[in-house]
């Protein structure tokens, strides 16, 4: 076990991998079914799942080292402790992310929306449907749109949210295109890379992640500024935009 893990951490080293022994890891325990503390203990020979688990391992490190991320190659990522099913139709979540959702939860805490039994949320450019999902969670009573110009996004946004079906809408709009009333909160990651720095993105980004969800125009700014502007017309009195763009989150009330 040790060796196969040693050999496929040089093979993914030797391919330009930050972190070559940690995707190794995580690739070899999805491909037994397990934990990757169990990878070190006696109990992997009891994750393992049907078929041959080696060779599947061996297919996941020919994908890496071609640099497909490894949230493809499992199919999932974890965000909000929640796995997020994604696609090569959808961006990966990533950590900072989860500072949009902190700081989306804190207006509607501190603020006289609070007192809103179930607020209605609008989660615009909503990809894999993460943002939605985390607020979902935390708030059981929200009513949430979220809307993509992309289908194929909004499918694995639907399987995401599954388990909230019953309190979430779905539109295929660009922007605020098709969406119709006002909403307590709007949440947004838009595109925000400036076109001149798209090449320099990782082989992990610029091969495989939808560059729709990603170009933002001359300045990175199109979008943002599209959503800054017209967002009032769906916010009620009160309501909160947060939007993020890199490692800044935004924010604005409609007061």
């Amino acid at each position: 076990m040790i060796s196969i893990l040693q050999k496929a951490g040089e093979q993914l080293k030797k391919a330009g991998i930050e972190t070559p022994k940690l995707d190794a890891e995580v690739l070899l325990a999805h491909a037994l079914g397990c934990e990757r503390y169990e990878l070190y203990t006696k109990t992997v020979t009891q994750c393992q799942a049907p078929g041959d688990s080696f060779a599947k391992f061996r297919s996941y490190i020919e994908r890496r080292i071609k640099r497909e991320p490894v949230a493809y190659i499992r199919g999932f990522k974890e965000f909000w402790s929640l796995n997020i099913k994604v696609t090569p139709a959808v961006l990966i979540p990533r950590p900072e992310t989860e500072a949009l959702v902190e700081k989306a939860l804190e207006k509607l805490v501190h603020s006289p929306l609070s007192i809103v039994p179930g607020p209605t949320i609008l989660d615009l450019c909503t990809g894999s449907g993460c943002i939605a999902a985390a607020l979902a969670t935390e708030l059981p009573e929200a009513q949430i749109t979220v809307a993509d110009i992309s289908n194929e996004a909004l499918d694995v946004a639907r399987q995401n949210l599954e388990f909230a079906k019953d309190r979430v809408t779905f539109i295929q709009s660009d922007l605020f295109e098709k969406i119709e009333g006002r909403f307590d909160l709007i949440v947004s990651n838009p595109p925000y890379i400036p076109s001149s720095q798209m090449k320099q993105l990782s082989p992990e980004i610029l091969r495989y992640e939808p560059c729709l969800a990603l170009d933002g125009g001359p300045d990175g700014l199109d979008f943002i500024a599209k959503i800054k502007q017209t967002a009032p017309q769906f916010l009620n009195p009160k309501g909160w935009l947060v939007v993020e763009a890199g490692p800044e989150i935004f924010t604005w009330t409609n007061s």
